[in-house]
């Protein structure tokens, strides 16, 4: 059996849109941060590295 679905059912108003909106801002918002995160660990571990590499070439 198929089941046709209105167009009015599917049509968003004009609140569920900026919902919706505002929900896919706040996700790559947070995706975002996440990478910068990730980022900034990654440089500090390579800091890290490079400090006690130079460490121990300096002994």
């Amino acid at each position: 059996m198929i089941v046709m679905v209105s167009r009015i059912r599917k049509t968003l108003t004009v609140q569920q849109r900026a919902t919706a909106f505002e929900h896919t801002n706040k996700v790559a918002a947070e995706a975002a941060d996440e990478e910068r995160r990730l980022r900034e660990e990654k440089n500090e571990r390579l800091r890290r590295l490079r400090l006690a590499a130079a460490n121990t070439h300096s002994q």
